[in-house]
């Protein structure tokens, strides 16, 4: 029954075919078919258009008032059930899909809410809290220019220096207690990864900064950058699970371990060598032979360190 209440509310929203049905709800094509006969039976006004560009709806008239939320409230909903994709029983999967069109079925219609909800947050995702807060003052400001699809300028402290960025927020995403916004870059002429309280000032632009839509590209994905290939441990698998960037692409063996094969911007490898410290002796990355040596680098500064520090008798 919760099924067919949610495929009702579905419905009310627009029109679905039973292939997109199935895939939202994770069941064969032929238990929609008897759900949507079942509804049929219980005198729901269900419409079938044959053919190309058809589907399932139901009339206009036939919907339920929408609730009065805000962009801000429905993030929050929209945030507490992305959680449960950590959740990977079977169970829970239509039971996530039902709750979720239930909860979409009373969100408003207005333009400013189901864009922001559609690109608000990336898959999946973690919002588990650190110790420490950060302060993200322009995180409103920021949704709404997701939302609307607008240009924003902002001052931006990396770890390296700050700079004056143009960016087109492109979504929204929350990982280990932290905010990140996945935007492009008119400066860099990609889509770059920023955290969110690392914003230092954020002005909405009123158009377009440059006369021609930019093609709109992951600087990650450029299929000319050399390929990464990392070789995991059984225990290396398990932990690169929680980075989800990194996570996504793992090729998983059947003896527990794994491997990642991936084109990566030379220009990050930086920050790749340093979540693969992490991961010590479970990560050992065979190509390519720069990022071998930025490892050996960083590896080599650390030995440095505490062989000083052990030399001198130093404690802290």
């Amino acid at each position: 029954m919760d099924r067919l209440t949610a495929i009702v509310l579905l419905l009310q929203r627009g029109k679905w075919t039973a292939a997109s049905l199935a895939r939202h709800f994770e069941v064969s094509r032929r238990t929609i078919l008897r759900d949507i006969e079942a509804l049929c039976e219980m005198g729901i006004p269900v419409v079938a258009e044959p053919g190309p560009g058809g589907g399932y709806s139901l009339p206009a008239d036939y919907a339920q008032a929408p609730l009065p939320l805000s962009l801000q409230e429905a993030l929050l909903l929209r945030l507490a059930l992305s959680s449960l994709l950590q959740l990977r029983s079977v169970p829970f999967k239509e039971a996530r899909a039902s709750l979720w069109a239930k909860i979409t079925a009373l969100l408003p219609s207005r333009e400013e809410i189901e864009p922001g909800l559609e690109q608000m947050l990336s898959s999946p995702s973690s919002a588990r809290a650190g110790g420490a807060e950060f302060p993200v003052p322009f995180f409103s400001d920021l949704l709404q220019a997701l939302a609307a699809g607008q240009w924003v300028r902002v001052t931006y402290r990396s770890e390296r220096r700050q700079s004056e960025q143009t960016l087109l927020p492109q979504r929204l995403s929350a990982n280990a207690g932290l905010w990140y916004c996945h935007a492009y870059s008119l400066e860099h002429g990609c889509v770059r990864l920023y955290r969110v309280d690392r914003l230092l000032r954020l002005e909405a632009l009123t158009g377009p900064p440059c006369a021609e839509q930019p093609e709109i590209r992951d600087r990650r994905e450029d299929p000319t950058f050399p390929e990464v290939c990392i070789r995991l441990t059984e225990r290396g698998v398990l932990r690169l699970e929680h980075y989800s960037l990194l996570a996504a692409r793992l090729q998983r063996e059947a003896d527990g371990s794994g491997w990642l094969r991936l084109p990566w911007n030379p220009d990050d490898y930086d920050w790749l060598a340093r979540q693969l410290l992490s991961l010590g002796p479970e990560a050992r990355v065979l190509t390519p032979t720069a990022l071998r040596e930025r490892l050996q680098t960083i590896a080599r500064q650390i030995a440095t360190q505490y062989e000083k520090d052990v030399n001198e008798g130093e404690e802290w």
